[in-house]
């Protein structure tokens, strides 16, 4: 293969997608690292071990690698669900704990130096691989204080990086005050930002409060004018915050809303889900909604129906091209035992209000998207 014309040598590298073999024949000769260089190091990969962020660091400090870094690809685990390690499980070694955290702080507070980092992909998973090469299970303390350290690395390289999109999976909302280096952050680049968060239930298993999370606002970039296009989910179950405070966000160039799983409160509010979506009215363009939920606080009051939600946004999101409205929108409860449950006694008069304004709604967004064709 060395004395192969540079055309076919260049086809071949770009159809190798396994860095493996990418880095492999990267040693080949210098042809070789030339064209495979751009390719194998354009995605990095950083899993969770001392040895891969101090590997990550290595890569950041070399300019003939960092020019070509685009994507940085935290823990990816495939179709792995996110679970608390059991109360009996052997956790971790303390020392090798904080060393882990240090390494992927550095790292990650220097991806500022990445030339042409576009965007981050963080998952946050309660394990770590050890230096003798074993998976070690974290308490939730040590979990989330490495996962808060981390966020806070990544908003902080913010400042000066052109990342554009971030997607943090696995988050453990904690109070709002744990999140006070986000109000720093007075220029965000982000035109993308994804938020998928731990759900109640699981939260509540680890803490044994019914009603823990802290609000979605926390990690949400201060207003302006750049995000395009924000991702607020919870795709293992409901997430609802006692304190949802979502007054002080608007973002007029929002073109795209995806809510997952997240629960409504019972009384509209400035604080509230359902004035954050109207507050971005001017520009949006796209809105989804799956499985989301309106929450029942108490059966002596009137619940926050879903045929006046439809209705009051069919009349205000006059700018909304496509609607897309996926699983139940129904009614939960919070139950002492099971956490958030659906809420029955909804009369059939309500469900089918509810669906014929839903379908209102969904009429009006195909008719402006006609008026405007």
């Amino acid at each position: 293969m060395r004395n192969l014309p540079i055309e076919i040598i260049n086809a071949v590298v770009e159809n190798v997608s396994s860095t493996t073999d990418l880095l492999q024949l990267r040693c080949v000769n210098q042809t070789y690292r030339d064209l495979v260089t751009p390719i194998a190091f354009s995605k990095v990969h950083v899993k969770n071990s001392i040895q891969s962020a101090q590997n990550f660091q290595q890569i950041i400090a070399a300019a003939n690698l960092a020019t070509h870094v685009r994507e940085v690809v935290y823990d990816s685990r495939d179709d792995e669900c996110f679970l608390f390690p059991p109360e009996n499980t052997e956790m971790e070694d303390m020392l090798e704990v904080s060393e882990l955290e240090e390494a992927l702080t550095e790292a990650f507070c220097a991806i500022a130096a990445l030339p042409r980092l576009e965007s981050v992909f963080a998952s946050f998973w309660p394990s770590f691989i050890s230096q003798s090469g074993k998976e070690i299970h974290e308490s939730p303390f040590w979990f989330t204080s490495r996962q808060l350290t981390i966020i806070h690395a990544i908003y902080h390289a913010m400042k000066t990086s052109h990342m554009t999109s971030l997607s943090l999976n696995n988050v453990v909302m904690m109070p709002v005050s744990c999140y006070d280096f986000v109000s720093t952050l007075t220029n965000p680049p982000l035109s993308h930002l994804s938020l998928s968060v731990v759900p109640n239930a699981d939260i509540s298993a680890w803490s044994g409060s019914k009603d823990i999370n802290g609000s979605l606002g926390a990690l949400l970039p201060l207003s302006n004018a750049t995000l395009k296009s924000l991702v607020l989910r919870s795709p293992q179950g409901p997430y609802h915050s006692v304190q949802t405070q979502l007054s002080s966000f608007y973002y007029p160039s929002l073109d795209s809303l995806v809510l997952e799983n997240i629960i409504f409160d019972q009384t509209p509010s400035a604080d509230g889900v359902e004035e954050f979506v109207l507050r971005q009215k001017s520009c949006l363009r796209q809105l989804e909604l799956q499985s989301c939920a309106s929450y029942v606080a108490s059966s002596s009051f009137d619940a926050r129906l879903w045929s006046s939600i439809w209705q009051r946004w069919a009349v205000e999101l006059t700018s909304l091209r496509e609607l897309v409205v996926d699983g139940d929108s129904g009614y939960v409860v919070l139950d002492p035992d099971w956490g958030y449950v659906p809420y029955k006694p909804i009369s059939t008069v309500t469900s089918e209000d509810d669906s014929s304004s839903l379908q209102m709604f969904q009429d009006a967004v195909v008719t402006a998207c006609k008026v405007v064709v």
